[in-house]
């Protein structure tokens, strides 16, 4: 039986622990149970939920303080929290709803009201997490394309403008060498192009097909398109990918990034380098690795990818400019298929990508 949507459920009541609880997993309804505000709070500091169910008359800490005390920290603030109770007084309703309260459920209750209200209120929190991923996936675009497409644009007028002087002879090395860096620039810039198009696109699709894939089959796809670059910088590339292993994964969100964190591997990693691509399975779960000899990335700008979602970018080891779409908007796209990106560098060379996926 798959569950979804976690809920907790507060009440000092064991009656009415149990009755809400049995309704809810009836329901497949991901709960769990606290007996006390103090419990629920110790709960709350391991564990993430989308709706609390929160009793108002308790002994010690009472509904209303266990509100108060979510709507103060960060990573509460935002839980949509309905009271349970048999307090009707308008002033405790008033105060309720002051404290952050979203809705209050009057202790007797019907079946059908609790998992309505529960339901209307769980469409509304996801639907308001969705709304502000998408403007924040839309700022780290807007950045990207503020950032990394002035790059060849700016460069190819630069190169347009020494043409039109019209001081280079056309049959010289040099006239032949402006058209090929020309050529170049309009290539990286109608690659970053494409690019943002993808993501906007696989971004604005809300309905996500998680299946059983294979994954050796999603690793080639993703490297196939990394190949030209590959073999320019001379690079090694050594695949010890089984041909057999299966994950669950949402197909198009996994390969673009893979194949963006093979582009970043191949980005920086030195000519002559190695990028080894490999897998390691669990009894859940399967991780997929991508290790290269290139120059690594300091602890600080991990941080950055993978709690602040900040985008940045730096050149590569041949001075090639972004045309990724940036770790942080990966580290989105991973999650997109419920899976976790890791990563692990000494910062001073050598880095590995790794991607955790259930299976």
């Amino acid at each position: 039986m798959k569950y979804y949507h976690k809920i907790l459920i507060v009440d000092d009541n064991k009656e009415n622990l149990t009755l809400v609880g049995n309704i809810l997993d009836n329901q497949k309804y991901n709960i769990a149970l606290a007996s006390s505000g103090k419990q629920a709070l110790a709960i709350l500091e391991d564990d993430k939920f989308e709706l609390i169910l929160l009793d108002i008359m308790m002994p010690e800490m009472d509904g209303f303080e266990v509100c108060k005390i979510l709507k103060s920290q960060q990573a509460t603030k935002d839980i949509p929290v309905i009271f349970l109770t048999a307090i009707t007084e308008t002033k405790n309703i008033v105060k309720g709803f002051e404290l952050g309260g979203v809705d209050y459920i009057t202790k007797p209750f019907f079946k059908e009201e609790l998992l309505s209200r529960v339901k209307s209120h769980l469409d509304l929190y996801i639907s308001k997490k969705q709304i502000i991923e998408y403007n924040r996936n839309r700022d780290f675009i807007y950045s990207i394309i503020a950032h990394d497409i002035k790059s060849p644009f700016n460069k190819t007028s630069q190169l347009l403008a020494l043409l039109k002087e019209g001081d280079i002879n056309p049959a010289s090395n040099e006239f032949a060498e402006l058209i090929t860096l020309l050529d170049k620039q309009n290539t990286n810039a109608l690659k970053i192009i494409n690019n943002l198009l993808e993501w906007t696109e696989i971004l604005r699709n809300d309905s996500l097909n998680i299946s059983e894939e294979v994954v050796f089959n999603t690793v080639n796809f993703a490297l196939a398109s990394c190949i030209s670059s590959i073999k320019e910088k001379k690079i090694s590339i050594t695949n010890k990918v089984p041909e057999n292993t299966k994950a669950l994964f949402e197909k198009k969100s996994l390969e673009v990034a893979l194949r963006n964190i093979i582009s970043n591997a191949v980005k920086f990693t030195p000519e002559g380098g190695s990028i080894t691509l490999f897998t390691e399975e669990y009894n859940d779960t399967v991780l997929i690795g991508i290790s290269d000899t290139g120059m690594g990335i300091k602890q600080e700008n991990i941080d950055k990818i993978l709690n602040k979602n900040e985008y940045f970018t730096t050149a590569g080891t041949n001075n090639e400019k972004g045309s990724g779409m940036g770790l942080p908007i990966v580290n989105e796209f991973i999650k997109r298929s419920n899976g976790k990106l890791i990563i692990k560098s000494d910062g001073l060379k050598g880095s590995t990508f790794s991607i955790l996926l259930n299976r």
